[in-house]
């Protein structure tokens, strides 16, 4: 968890006196924890999402503090604040003009201004910040899978800011990555982007991990924010390029907490959903019939379902080599047309016939009959989920 640089300048602007010199686009970026460094070669040591301070101890001038400055952008520093005083007296245009450009606040605090306070104060909000979200997000997990006592819940988050009749919704993200040793830093990659486009935009959400998949819970009643949020961590992970890439299942959105563990299962759905399907981000309201499967929740119903209307052509294809499964696809999603699908395969429409015949031999189907066209086709969306 991390807490946005405007957060904490708004908090302590006028009680340490610190002023915003550069870098206003970059109000938004998260604080993870706060240091002291004056040594540039110390920056190597640093994680990143860091808001460091400088007196200018080792101050050997203007271009020593801009390589200084240049050297924190490098680790990734989130926010930079320099206290003016007998070692840096005023801070260079240059550095103020490099801060801009790169979007990296930059601070700066009187002498008088005690370092060790500041930093002190930054530290127990952050701290403080961090604890108030890991309690939420445990209330939250408690309500979904209905541990505990549901008003002692309700009320506990009544205290963080959710109305009791709020409006939530579920975006279930999951690493669409083969390689496990990467997993560990992508994940917190997506956490970092979570945390950056719900507090830039204000957004009251949670996050917690899932069975290896990170659960964003927002605070949202109109889905056109729900869908603006997924977008933007999309375009975030595309930045990223071949790094690793994700799938993204976004549940409908319901209000108040009685039936959020449904919620959170639609959530899990979807993304299930966008993996087989191949689809990044999926969301739950669009996904038609396959919700009334989805709701089964006896799994070996719609298997034996399947087996009843494909396990026949399965085993041909199996014991033959053949493809029919593929060419009965085929043939319902353009209509049952052998035209459309001579067309599409480059065969003859003799040959779709004879194809089409055979089928209905080793299931006994007729496939000009309604009812077991849609029949089969029930069967291949259960192949989907399945």
């Amino acid at each position: 968890m991390a807490i946005a640089v405007s957060k904490l300048y708004r908090n302590c602007a006028s009680l340490y006196q610190m002023r915003l010199l550069a870098g206003h686009k970059g109000l938004s970026n998260l604080v993870e924890w706060v240091h002291i460094v004056e040594d540039q070669e110390v920056s190597s040591f640093l994680h990143g999402q860091e808001l460091i301070f400088i007196a200018g101890y080792m101050n050997r001038g203007d271009e020593w503090l801009l390589n200084f400055t240049k050297e924190l952008y490098k680790s990734k520093t989130s926010a930079f604040v320099i206290n003016i005083g007998p070692y840096i007296k005023s801070v260079p245009k240059e550095v103020i003009d490099f801060c801009n450009e790169v979007d990296m606040p930059l601070f700066t605090i009187p002498w008088k201004t005690r370092m060790v306070d500041v930093t002190r104060d930054f530290c127990t909000r952050i701290m403080h910040n961090e604890n108030t979200e890991a309690s939420v997000a445990s209330t939250i997990k408690d309500i979904i899978f209905k541990v505990g006592d549901m008003e002692t819940h309700i009320q506990h988050m009544e205290r963080n800011g959710y109305s009791r009749d709020c409006h939530l919704c579920f975006v279930n993200i999951s690493l669409d990555n083969v390689n496990e040793d990467y997993n560990s830093d992508n994940m917190e990659k997506l956490r970092l982007f979570v945390e950056q486009i719900a507090r830039t935009s204000q957004r009251m959400f949670i996050s917690f991990s899932y069975q290896s998949n990170l659960v964003v819970v927002l605070s949202e009643s109109d889905m056109y924010n729900v869908r603006k949020f997924a977008d933007e961590l999309m375009n975030l992970v595309r930045k990223e390029k071949d790094s690793f890439s994700v799938y993204i299942g976004v549940s409908s959105i319901m209000q108040g907490f009685a039936s959020q563990d449904i919620n959170f299962e639609k959530a899990i759905a979807a993304n299930e959903m966008a993996k087989k399907k191949k689809v990044r981000v999926n969301y739950y309201d669009d996904l038609d019939i396959y919700k009334v499967l989805l709701a089964v929740k006896d799994k070996k119903v719609l298997r034996e379902f399947y087996q009843d209307v494909f396990g026949k052509l399965e085993q041909y294809d199996t014991e033959n080599g053949t493809d029919l499964m593929g060419f009965l696809h085929s043939y319902l999603d353009n209509n049952g047309s052998p035209q459309l699908v001579s067309e599409q395969q480059y065969i003859h429409r003799n040959t779709v016939n004879n194809q089409i015949k055979k089928i209905e031999k080793i299931t006994g189907y007729n496939l000009l009959n309604l009812d077991e066209k849609v029949r089969c086709s029930i069967g291949y969306l259960i192949q989907d989920i399945l």
